[in-house]
């Protein structure tokens, strides 16, 4: 419990923002914080080190990481594939009531007045109901985990702009009537077909900040 107490607290401080890449983490604050000791806390930063949240640099010190594009691309893509496999198991599964609900969250979403989080917070919404449909908890707790890490290497108003958003909602009801007709292959294909085009947008936002740092450099 403390170890994931550990977890959950410096995750949210990484992925909301409040540590951004290349602060140091000093242990005893977060202990004195918690009011645990520095051992689940240790724990609680390997298990993030391996996420891709953090850098442990023995005799040096614990740092959030900054995403290197190679890395969030790799990342990205497993996620991909992995929300591919839920939708193939979700086709069996999904009942109508859960087809309905995806149907209202997706008109919901097709508002152009929300704003970028509120259309997160719906786009989070209508995945978990196909990934739970596909009753594969561990592939679903793996994804999970690649999910936070996008809501960290990305942000719901770059990944949902005007422009993404509308192709984002038209591959959205793709899915979502190719789940009404049970076919899983085509939803299959759909889903990560989706997933990857926002690990391309992922990539593309980090490959211009490093051409942008390289011309910072030469000045």
């Amino acid at each position: 419990m403390k170890i994931d107490q550990a977890y959950r607290y410096i995750k949210r401080q990484i992925i909301d923002g409040v540590w951004v890449p290349d602060t140091a983490i000093n242990v005893n604050e977060v202990s004195e914080h918690l009011n645990i000791s520095r051992t689940p806390i240790h724990k609680a930063m390997t298990k993030l080190s391996e996420e891709g949240f953090l850098s442990i640099i023995p005799q040096v010190g614990v740092f959030v990481k900054r995403p290197e594009m190679e890395e969030v691309m790799e990342r990205l893509l497993v996620c991909a594939t992995l929300d591919a496999l839920m939708t193939e198991h979700a086709i069996k599964n999904l009942n109508d009531q859960e087809l309905s609900q995806m149907y209202t969250i997706l008109t919901k979403m097709d508002n152009l007045v929300i704003s970028e989080e509120e259309y997160a917070s719906l786009n989070i919404e209508f995945h978990t109901i196909i990934y739970k449909a596909a009753k594969l908890s561990y592939t679903f707790s793996l994804a999970n985990q690649l999910w936070d890490y996008l809501n960290y290497v990305g942000n719901p108003a770059m990944l949902f702009s005007p422009d993404r958003r509308k192709q984002s909602q038209a591959e959205h009801w793709m899915i979502y009537y190719s789940l009404k007709e049970r076919d899983s292959k085509l939803a299959k294909r759909l889903m990560e077909r989706h997933l990857t085009r926002i690990a391309e947008s992922v990539s593309e936002k980090y490959q211009n900040m490093g051409i942008a740092q390289e011309v910072v450099n030469e000045i």
